[in-house]
């Protein structure tokens, strides 16, 4: 893996969901080499709950653990709507459990142990989609773009700092310019564990005009949110 690729994952999150400690710690310090932040989980419910506070980026999953297990933390995920991109690692090589992860949407298999090769695999595979879904530079208006791997919003040139509910909100409505995203999904991708009002989401999008000096996202009453290109 090239260094350009190394430093897109430097801006990026990963969750891992994994009950046996030491392999946990093993496979975290590793991956502390790769990322901007990692998070981990002791089980499905753990991982559930980390999720929603972090909503990480990647989510890297064991299937067999206590309380809760990897396909019934999917299940879960697949229910808030979660777009994390999703790797399991498993030491279980029986067909159907291949094929229920297959069906279960998962991106990426991984067969334990766990190697640095394994890893290197997987994150240019998670790479190459993200880079194939969007370009690396999105134009709003004349002056204004968003920087898809960096989650940078510039005017001009000039970086415009955004927090976390406001980078969270630009990420998730340029997955998909065209798309009207509904207040549902706009609460289980930006606010996670918490509530969101329709208040909270207009002070966030009222200030991100204000940063920006122009409207790059508008309503569509009763449904939520989408995109405004410049001439929309």
């Amino acid at each position: 893996m090239d260094m350009n690729k190394l430093d897109i994952l430097k801006n990026k999150t990963i969750l891992l969901v994994e009950d046996e400690a030491i392999i946990r710690n093993n496979i975290a310090s590793m991956l502390r080499f790769f990322f901007k932040n990692v998070y981990t989980a002791i089980d499905g419910y753990d991982g559930l709950e980390t999720y929603e506070k972090h909503l990480p980026d990647i989510i890297m999953t064991d299937l067999k653990m206590p309380f809760m297990g990897g396909f019934e933390l999917l299940d879960e995920l697949k229910k808030r709507s979660s777009s994390s991109y999703m790797i399991v690692v498993s030491a279980h090589t029986d067909t159907e459990l291949l094929i229920n992860a297959v069906n279960n949407g998962i991106d990426r298999y991984i067969i334990k142990p766990v190697t640095e090769r394994h890893f290197f695999d997987a994150f240019e595979a998670y790479i190459h989609k993200i880079e194939k879904e969007t370009k690396n530079s999105i134009i709003l208006s004349p002056n204004i773009a968003y920087d898809m791997h960096k989650r940078q919003l510039t005017n001009k040139d000039q970086i415009i700092h955004l927090n976390n509910k406001e980078s969270l909100l630009l990420k998730l409505l340029i997955q998909d310019k065209n798309k009207v995203y509904t207040y549902e999904e706009i609460e289980n991708q930006v606010w996670g564990e918490k509530s969101m009002s329709i208040t909270s989401l207009r002070s966030v999008i009222r200030d991100i005009r204000k940063k920006t000096g122009e409207k790059i996202i508008k309503n569509v009453s009763g449904v939520g949110y989408t995109l405004c290109f410049k001439g929309d």
